[in-house]
């Protein structure tokens, strides 16, 4: 979502009016790919998750890389391991490069319009 100009100019005030009061930011759906659309449902979430570890990894990264920001987990246990991992894994933020790069190469949809 923040690749949407508007969303990402809206979630930078928030972050700076939560900031300001002290008040922590919760991620929702950190590992939506897409909405299922006519796809079949393979994991159990209501969402298209990134499956592939790079991408998880990516994905979890940046939100840990926001300051006053946390990461809820994923509703399917089967990638509650990868998101644990990639948890224990990280360094640094990915860069916003990176982070482009990822939403053209798995053609990232917005769940909520």
């Amino acid at each position: 979502m923040v690749q949407n100009p508007h969303y990402a100019a809206n979630f930078v005030e928030l972050l700076k009016m939560c900031k300001q009061r002290n008040v922590a930011v919760q991620t929702i759906k950190a590992l939506t790919r897409a909405p299922w659309g006519e796809r079949p449902h393979t994991p159990n979430t209501w969402y298209q998750p990134f499956e592939d570890q790079v991408d998880i990894d990516l994905v979890v990264h940046w939100v840990l890389g926001e300051p006053m920001v946390f990461l809820n987990s994923v509703a399917d246990i089967h990638l509650l391991p990868r998101v644990l991992a990639a948890v224990h894994r990280f360094q640094r933020k990915p860069s916003d490069d990176e982070m482009k790069a990822l939403a053209e190469r798995a053609r990232l949809e917005p769940l909520f319009t």
